[in-house]
């Protein structure tokens, strides 16, 4: 027993346990690299999506609102029809009294010229003084008469066409109400669409919270275990592929950092966008890009990581946006950044690139 135990002592020299040592570092190392850049890549995704359903929500609100609009207009139509039916059956009503006064007064005028029969004729003659006057006053009789008749039938017509009129505008009115029956059934589905984008929306807001504080919990672990991220192992935070867009516009990314440098130095304000009195990290990005044209707004630092074309890590150049969990800065071409970085520090270019994990990297111009 005593020789087995001596042989095994013997085969277990220090160099062999130093080698595994070495071993079980790299493969902490590795794990630990593995999770920060799987909750890197968690929050760019999240982010991307939160970005879409936003996008998708801002659509489906330009949509609402045009719908909105349309039902307005149809509510205004639909009011100024009850108004003219109203007015037509007012006029109907004036119409038909007109109309049946009319007939009441031709038939005092006729009541003794037409509807008493040939007893009336005679009386005309007979208390005429002569033929000429029997005639013209026959004559007079038949004149009042189709007068009479004219009128009425004219009033009678007019009777016919405010019917019309108003069977017409209620036929209208039946449309009108229709498209607005359907426009309400839309807005209804639209608003229960947009509800439930946002409450997706919340959901991304928990989701990007819990893979920042992963992301945290792991940098920390990397710290304390003295592994410290180098400039390789955070690259595996963003896209590889030798993704490497050509420039949109002629603007240099030197012209970009030698713009920012400017303002080193300067204060830092949280929500600020003054590159002079004071701005954060995001309002920074976004001032420092809006003088050189490119211009999508006020975006928090999450929202910089879909902004432009995608950039691999080892294709990264001066000018090109590097967004972090909760921070964005601008890369200076030699290994730094131009930020605003905190309140204690301001507008700094004194840090690396890779002093946490890179979330995304995007060329705008």
């Amino acid at each position: 027993m005593k020789s087995l135990m001596k042989r095994v002592t013997h085969s277990v020299r220090p160099k062999h346990i130093l080698e595994c040592l070495a071993v079980a570092i790299v493969m902490v190392s590795l794990v630990a690299s593995s999770n920060v850049a799987f909750a890197a890549k968690s929050v760019t995704q999240i982010t991307q999506e939160k970005q879409q359903l936003q996008n998708e929500i801002k659509s489906l609100d330009q949509e609402l609102v045009s719908i909105l609009t349309n039902i307005n207009e149809l509510e205004s139509d639909i009011s100024q029809k009850n108004a003219d039916i109203a007015d037509a059956e007012n006029d109907l009503v004036e119409a038909s009294k007109a109309a049946d006064q009319k007939y009441e007064d031709m038939k005092v005028r006729m009541k003794y010229m037409y509807e008493k029969g040939n007893d009336d004729i005679i009386t005309i003659f007979l208390e005429s003084g002569s033929l000429s006057e029997f005639i013209n006053k026959v004559e007079y009789a038949n004149t009042v008469y189709e007068y009479d008749r004219t009128q009425l039938d004219e009033y009678q017509a007019m009777i016919k066409q405010i019917e019309s009129l108003k069977a017409s505008l209620e036929q209208e009115k039946i449309a009108l109400q229709s498209q607005q029956n359907k426009l309400s059934a839309q807005k209804k589905s639209l608003d229960s669409m947009i509800s439930t984008k946002r409450a997706q929306v919340a959901d991304f807001d928990t989701q990007l919270a819990k893979a920042r504080e992963l992301a945290a919990r792991q940098a920390a672990a990397n710290q304390a275990a003295g592994t410290t991220p180098t400039r390789q192992a955070n690259s595996s935070n963003v896209s590889g592929g030798g993704k490497n867009p050509a420039p949109v516009s002629g603007t240099g990314g030197g012209a970009v950092v030698a713009y920012a440098s400017q303002f080193i130095g300067n204060p830092y304000k949280w929500g600020g966008t003054d590159l002079v009195n004071g701005c954060d990290c995001s309002g920074f990005v976004y001032r420092v890009y809006q003088h050189f044209g490119f211009d999508q707004g006020r975006l928090t630092s999450d929202g910089f990581a879909t902004v432009g074309q995608e950039v691999s890590y080892e294709n990264m150049q001066a000018g090109d946006i590097v967004v972090y969990s909760g921070h964005v800065a601008i890369y200076d071409g030699s290994g730094g950044i131009v930020e605003a970085q905190s309140s204690r520090a301001g507008i700094t270019n004194n840090r690396a690139v890779n002093c946490k994990p890179i979330i995304a990297i995007r060329r705008v111009l």
